[in-house]
């Protein structure tokens, strides 16, 4: 999931913060010790437990510096050891899986951190979250065998069990005892075994979040500052100005300050990350009995300009596309000739919605994050010209995250916007389409679709990159989304901050307790 921002309301509040909340940040070594980091966020986290946090960066600078995972990624997006040193699948059906951990990890309490506390976190995740990403582990098994192995076992085919041992998921950041027995402390203490701790007597929550050295991390060479302050500015202007008055170093950008990080020792950089547009989450017709309609939706699939909305909202940093699916490898099964499914066509539209019997229109409520400036400005854009085939929208903006949440579980709106689907198409499925997943919030059972990913989850080598496209063009076809466009995840930081970069040929950022100071 990318960033988020808060509406116009809270900037006079962030202007305070930055012109007289904000100072102590920066990065260079200063006469009293070693190098800090500060960053950036236009939003607080929804929960700092992993069972309940936003995934995605920068979301994850809330989790990854107090929460070590069983693997990690480089810089190409290669897999390598994280908590674990050894893994791999065993046989050949995508079904069972092993780790082997280091000797001797501890949690930061000091705890031990065995194969035993690694199945009672999975255990307590599954059992027990709610968060985004919980939903990729539901039909998994998991079982110590002695001290340092740790078996996974999937009831389904799952080409991605590897990939989900990664920070970007949470279910493999393991939570110390301490933190399962006391579950109501976990959203706002922290209790893994990363390489930093959050240190409660510096935070004050909703502004900033300190962290300090883990004594007991691994390897202590890894730690390359003394602290991490996660600020946050609910403005994305206000935030531009605090990285170049040197308040804070990294931040992540949107369309609306994109180019504007200019001065000595600051930059830009852009990737293609996600789709943008509504999710249609009432395909069953609970709240909105016209969504039920294939025709209908594929009625609001035609009914808008994308190149248009794309150049006001996105500007620079987007590109019209009318598939929930991102440029990248294979694997994201993005198919550049799905682009063309719906051109722009209101008579067309007009003549679906009569032959669906709503000639005359509907009203559709949608509820969408405010607080990102540039969606803002794709869903208005949107309304108006539904608004051309009968279909009124009835906008609620959400002025921070957990507004948001809270509207999704609610059920009672048959759409919302969000940015996602960067990466690979079973995962994006699985987050957002089937029945488990957490953008289905109304559990829309589409046998076409399930059907067409359960061949990607059993596919395998140059099988994958097919298959992956057949389920979005499923997806497509069935107008199961209104994507608007593919949009760029920003980053802007000071050059003194040495990895920050894009993964791979990804959208996604390098994690943050991989940075350091040139």
């Amino acid at each position: 999931m990318k960033s988020k921002r808060y509406v116009l309301a809270a900037v006079v509040a962030a202007a305070a913060l930055v012109l007289t909340g904000c100072s102590g940040g920066g990065t260079s070594a200063t006469k009293s010790g070693p190098p800090t980091l500060t960053v950036g966020m236009s939003t607080a986290p929804v929960s700092l437990d992993p069972l309940k946090a936003a995934s995605g960066s920068p979301n994850r600078w809330f989790e990854d510096p107090a929460y070590a995972a069983l693997l990690n990624t480089d810089k190409d997006g290669k897999l390598i050891a994280g908590l674990a040193t050894k893994w791999g699948y065993v046989g050949t059906d995508n079904k069972k899986f092993e780790l082997t951990l280091r000797p001797g990890l501890k949690f930061a309490d000091g705890t031990p951190l065995t194969a035993k506390e690694v199945v009672a976190s999975f255990q307590y995740f599954v059992s027990t979250g709610t968060g985004p990403t919980r939903a990729y582990f539901l039909d998994m098994t998991f079982t110590a065998e002695g001290a340092d192995k740790v078996v996974i076992t999937s009831k389904t085919p799952n080409p991605m069990i590897d990939r989900l041992m990664t920070p970007d998921y949470y279910a493999a950041d393991p939570i110390s005892p301490a933190g399962i027995a006391n579950p109501k402390e976990t959203a706002a203490k922290t209790f893994g075994a990363g390489q930093y701790v959050l240190d409660s007597s510096q935070t004050v929550a909703g502004d900033h979040y300190v962290y300090t050295k883990n004594k007991n991390f691994y390897d202590q060479s890894l730690i390359n500052y003394s602290k991490i302050t996660v600020k946050v500015i609910p403005n994305v202007t206000q935030q531009v100005q605090a990285l170049k008055t040197g308040q804070i170093d990294v931040m992540s950008g949107d369309s609306t300050v994109g180019g504007t990080a200019t001065g000595a020792n600051l930059t830009e950089i852009h990737h293609a990350s996600n789709w943008s547009g509504l999710y249609l989450l009432d395909r069953d017709g609970k709240v909105v009995p016209a969504l039920k309609s294939v025709k209908v939706r594929q009625a609001l699939n035609y009914a808008v300009d994308r190149a248009a909305i794309t150049k006001a909202a996105y500007g620079a940093y987007g590109k019209a596309t009318a598939q929930p699916a991102t440029v990248g490898g294979p694997e994201n099964g993005y198919d550049a000739s799905l682009d063309d499914t719906y051109p722009y066509d209101v008579a067309k539209a007009k003549s679906l919605m009569a032959d669906a019997g709503y000639a005359n229109g509907f009203t559709l409520p949608v509820f969408y994050q405010s607080f990102s400036a540039a969606d803002t400005k794709m869903i208005q854009a949107v309304s108006s010209q539904l608004g051309d085939i009968g279909v009124k929208l009835q906008l609620k903006p959400n002025a921070n995250f957990g507004d948001w949440v809270n509207d999704l579980v609610g059920g009672k709106f048959g759409a919302t916007v969000l940015g996602g689907g960067g990466g690979p198409q079973y995962i994006n499925t699985a987050f957002g389409f089937l029945p488990t997943g957490v953008m289905n919030s109304f559990k829309v059972v589409d046998p076409a679709v399930v059907s067409a990913y359960d061949t990607l989850a059993a596919a395998s080598g140059d099988q994958v990159g097919s298959a992956a496209k057949a389920v979005t063009k499923v997806l497509v076809d069935n107008a199961d989304a209104l994507p608007i466009a593919q949009t760029d995840a920003i980053y802007m930081f000071n050059t003194k901050v040495s990895g920050v970069q894009f993964v791979g040929q990804t959208g996604d950022l390098t994690s943050i307790i991989d940075w350091s100071n040139k």
